[in-house]
């Protein structure tokens, strides 16, 4: 009996496809079906067509015969459970099962290489990377490699982790900070059902101008040079991004400034933002509310920046309602999460040589939830050190009013001084 010569090489061809395309049980059982329609010479030449050994076909076809005994309306996979296509158990028993004492080593070394949290009892780390705590077995006569060794330590429960920035670093009362975000939520609902503008606002990290180095990656057809070092003498300029995010409407106006962050420019970034962008969508607003940080150029306290944010008021013609985060809880504050992480991402990889670039690079931001940027570049030099006019120590109480909840977070600044 002659060895079956073979398929055209379209058929060949078909063959392997549409076994590529099965799970691994289907693949050997669809293999051992061609094998028995060619009869003598068939398991070989099934093997070498879709690349199999003729153990797995060979397995295939016993696995067709043990079909006989299923009911015909609903065969059983190999494994037993339609959701599942190995068999369970087997595989290569674990290292700690094979090694005796393994485990207690590995305890031994971790204990000499670890601390524990003087605030937690359940935190522990160590100072072992995977490759050290190899060697360290190696030594005591349990040579692993080095990714059983992170295993090793997967087990101990050490994994990779990154340092959370989440600790406050001064004192916060908990119930003063909950309730300062139930009113800020509630703030925001109110001015949306009255149609005024829900506006988070906040400055970004300043960031170098010049042929720097930036974290990331960008598309290009060749590589990039940049200095090897971001030494500050070697930025040909600084740039303040200032951002103001509608949260309602989910759109942002990104401010870049040249020069310094003080409570002026924030409030020119807030009244070009107005002017340019967010005064013709709400034309009839009476009033706009502004979620603020507690601190840096525009803090609750500052009677500067409220000096200021007075003359926004009078500029744009509406009520401002002015509502901040309790100190320490600046990431809450929508316009990060929300705004600035995409910012960043347009920044990642490129090289901010410019504020033109910058700007480019910052209106081409786009996310997949409909997010918008605009941008705008502001010149203007800012001072530093400018203090509070006299004026306005005696004329303050006419134009703003605190709320009786949290008055030092919460107020109203109303440009006709109907306080009086």
């Amino acid at each position: 009996m002659n060895e079956f010569s073979g398929y055209e090489a379209s058929h060949e061809d078909f063959m392997r496809r549409y076994c590529r395309s099965l799970p691994e049980d289907h693949r050997r059982r669809y293999a051992a079906v061609e094998a028995l329609k060619i009869s003598y010479g068939g398991v070989a030449y099934v093997a070498r067509v879709l690349g199999m050994s003729r153990r797995t076909i060979y397995t295939g076809i016993r696995e067709l015969e043990a079909m006989g005994n299923d009911d015909p309306n609903h065969p059983q996979r190999p494994s037993g459970d339609a959701k599942r296509i190995r068999r369970p158990g087997g595989g290569r028993p674990r290292i700690a099962q094979c090694q005796a004492g393994l485990t207690e080593t590995v305890d031994d070394i971790l204990e000499a290489h670890s601390a524990d949290s003087p605030t937690d009892p359940d935190v522990r780390w160590t100072d072992l990377k995977p490759l050290q705590l190899a060697q360290e077995l190696g030594q005591r006569g349990y040579p692993i490699s080095r990714n059983t060794a992170a295993h090793l330590l997967d087990d101990a429960g050490f994994r990779p982790r990154a340092l959370r920035k989440e600790l406050i670093t001064g004192p916060v009362d908990p119930h003063e900070r909950n309730e300062q975000f139930l009113y800020i939520n509630a703030l925001r609902h109110l001015a949306r059902d009255r149609g005024c503008p829900v506006l988070s606002v906040d400055t970004k990290k300043k960031e170098l101008l010049g042929n720097l180095h930036r974290r990331g990656h960008c598309y290009s057809t060749a590589n990039q040079l940049v200095y090897d070092h971001d030494f500050r003498h070697l930025a040909s300029g600084l740039l303040v991004p200032h951002g103001i995010y509608d949260y309602f409407d989910n759109l942002g106006f990104m401010t870049l400034g040249t020069s310094r962050e003080t409570s002026e420019f924030i409030c020119d970034a807030i009244a070009l933002a107005w002017e340019e962008h967010l005064q013709a969508r709400y034309p009839d607003a009476e009033e706009i509310l502004l979620l603020m940080d507690a601190g840096g150029a525009n803090a609750a306290r500052s009677l500067r920046f409220k000096e200021d944010a007075l003359a926004l008021a009078m500029r744009v013609g509406r009520c401002l309602r002015i509502a901040h985060y309790p100190p320490y809880t600046s990431k809450w504050n929508p316009i990060e999460q929300r705004l600035f992480s995409q910012v960043e991402r347009s920044w990642r990889g490129v090289i901010l040589d410019s504020p033109q670039t910058a700007l480019q690079t910052v209106q081409n931001t786009r996310t997949e939830t409909g997010l918008r940027v605009t941008a705008r570049i502001l010149d203007k030099v800012y001072e530093l050190g400018r203090k509070c006019s006299d004026t306005f120590h005696n004329i303050k109480d006419k134009f703003i009013r605190h709320d009786a909840l949290r008055g030092q977070w919460n107020y109203v600044i109303d440009p006709t001084g109907s306080f009086s």
